[in-house]
């Protein structure tokens, strides 16, 4: 059973989390920059057995696509046609600040919350997925 990728696409980073191979928990990976984002998609991919890929929606309150979703949608095709794995799509709501306040609350730095903020909303947006499962 290979594992699921979950994806944080933001305007200027992209946070990558994995599942375990059991599906049940969602971990950080990495951050990167979202010039190299599909090339550090696909040779992580390769590299961790990756079966499925959940890309973060980012929604409006009401539950409509958000002001950032048609980018979202493009960014997730084109995972999908670079990696040829399946590709969903997840609810975003709040991500970014769950995983910003649950930094604070572990003692995390400012400094090191700005570089690992991104990868921490992906394990979130996956885990939310798995969750539902």
């Amino acid at each position: 059973m290979g594992r699921l990728m979950g994806i944080d696409y933001g305007t200027k980073r992209v946070g990558i989390a994995l599942s375990d191979p059991t599906h049940l928990i969602a971990s950080p990976l990495m951050v990167c920059d979202r010039e190299t984002a599909i090339d550090v998609i696909a040779g992580a991919v390769r590299a961790h057995d990756v079966e499925s890929i959940v890309v973060g929606m980012p929604t409006s309150l009401s539950g409509e696509d958000g002001p950032s979703a048609a980018a979202a949608r493009a960014f997730a095709s084109e995972v999908a046609n670079t990696t040829g794995l399946a590709v969903e799509v997840e609810d975003e709501r709040f991500t970014s600040v769950l995983a910003e306040r649950s930094m604070i609350e572990s003692g995390t730095k400012r400094s090191d919350r700005r570089k690992s903020l991104d990868g921490v909303a992906a394990a979130l947006i996956l885990q939310s997925y798995l969750d539902r499962q």
